[in-house]
């Protein structure tokens, strides 16, 4: 009896030492004492890591074989080769139809920087990945590098790298390169970076410091660095200013927000509000497109602003936003600019039976196809996510969190899917034959290959 009243007292006092801390690191918070800088950067971290759960497994256990569960009758598909961004150890695989790999990239992280200059290392190569990607008809791959989010890194943006055919380093960005870039016409690269700031915008003084903000890197073929615009400077002093309305309702109570507002703790919002847009998507309007959408400008560029709800075109010459919307998605990600003038992105938490893909039409504001809709199967990826459409009017959908790919028909049949297991797959992008020479004569996208 004596034993257990000891115990439980003990077990009391730890409990209350444990109450008391984490009491005292709320109010250094809520009252900005001296350590808060420290402990939001703690949190900022900590919320961000959800996204990017890290672990110390070697590559081969984080990246299991993909495997194809599902090829509907031929003439249904959109027959090409699948970019595959998945598990961990940098690696990026192209696989057929069928699901062989026809090819590889692969690179240790080590091998780029033994000292990164804009992280603080160490960095485990186990626990770095490719998150997205661009290839090249010749075989090269440009490939953004992310990692795990620590209090020495609190950004997951680990760099760009630009490998050949065979997987040899042509030129590597020593920046904080995160989720997405793209590549415009004329061999120049888009790519979102973050970094963590003190200060921000007078007109954005509610927001708490220190937070992560989004810039566009504007990178030359060569790999370097031609012009840096900030996204938070590019929706200030615009009409599009007022979206960060959404991160001006610090401590308010579910009972008090508005009804079409998610409530979320104080301590989540907290680490939202300090992540300002968590920009995860960006596209360039090409010279082809640019007359199928009247707002905009070729050479714009469309970006995904996840913690704003919104999507928003950047003029880069003016370094200004000139268009932005919300609308039914929530948390979106991977917008992308289609040929009939509509825009198609993947809606994570717009919908509460689930993630969905929308096609919206920007002058209309209506959404002309949606999948799951009434005939399609469900599914639900609380975190990234990408889609795309494909040559034949199939639709091509990531479910990053379940780590699956399919391909959906315009009358939402499936007729091809694509598991890598337990991992996450980061991005998943299809290549018609044309668009990947260096594989003519070594790879067939309808047959299984033994090609490297």
């Amino acid at each position: 009896m004596v034993f257990r009243r000891n115990f439980l007292a003990s077990f009391l006092s730890l409990l209350g030492v444990a109450s008391l801390s984490f009491l005292l690191g709320a109010a250094v918070i809520f009252f900005d004492f001296p350590p808060s800088s420290f402990l939001r950067r703690a949190f900022l971290g900590g919320i961000t890591w959800h996204e990017h759960k890290a672990a110390s497994t070697s590559v081969e256990e984080q990246s299991p074989a993909l495997t194809v569960g599902q090829i509907a009758s031929a003439g249904k598909t959109s027959d090409g080769f699948t970019l595959c961004m998945y598990g961990k150890g940098s690696l990026a695989v192209l696989i057929d139809m069928r699901g062989e790999m026809v090819h590889q990239w692969h690179v240790p992280f080590s091998q780029l920087w033994t000292d990164p200059p804009h992280l603080r290392g160490p960095i485990e190569d186990a626990k770095v990945y490719f998150s997205g990607g661009h290839v090249y008809p010749n075989g090269d791959l440009l490939a953004v590098i992310e990692g795990p989010i620590t209090l020495r890194n609190p950004s997951n943006g680990h760099g760009l790298v630009k490998l050949d055919r065979y997987s040899r380093v042509l030129w590597k960005y020593a920046e904080k390169c995160h989720h997405d870039l793209d590549v415009a016409e004329d061999g120049t690269i888009h790519a979102l970076v973050n970094e963590l700031v003190e200060q921000v915008p007078p007109q954005l003084a509610y927001l708490p410091t220190p937070c992560m903000i989004d810039f566009v890197d504007v990178i030359s073929p060569d790999g370097k660095r031609k012009k840096r615009i900030s996204l938070l400077e590019a929706l200030v002093d615009t009409p599009y200013a007022a979206l960060f309305g959404i991160l001006e309702r610090p401590g308010m109570s579910e009972a008090a927000a508005p009804h079409d507002a998610q409530w979320v703790p104080p301590s989540l919002d907290d680490a939202r509000r300090r992540d300002v847009l968590h920009t995860n998507a960006i596209k360039v309007l090409s010279r082809a497109l640019a007359s199928k959408f009247p707002l905009f400008k070729e050479g714009q560029l469309l970006v995904s602003l996840r913690n704003l709800n919104a999507l928003a075109v950047l003029d880069p010459d003016s370094g200004k936003v000139v268009w932005a919307a919300r609308s039914l998605w929530h948390s979106q990600h991977d917008p992308s600019f289609l040929d009939n003038g509509h825009l198609l992105l993947f809606d994570n938490l717009g919908w509460p039976k689930g993630s969905r893909v929308l096609e919206y039409d920007p002058l209309t504001q209506a959404f002309p196809w949606i999948y799951p809709g009434d005939q399609g199967t469900p599914f639900y990826s609380e975190i990234r996510g990408m889609t795309q459409r494909l040559s034949n009017g199939n639709t091509l959908i990531v479910n990053s969190e379940a780590g699956t790919v399919f391909e959906v028909t315009q009358g939402q049949e499936m007729v091809w899917t694509c598991s890598c297991g337990n991992a996450k797959l980061y991005c998943a992008r299809r290549y018609t034959s044309e668009q990947l020479l260096f594989l003519k004569g070594e790879a067939s996208a309808s047959k299984a290959s033994g090609g490297r």
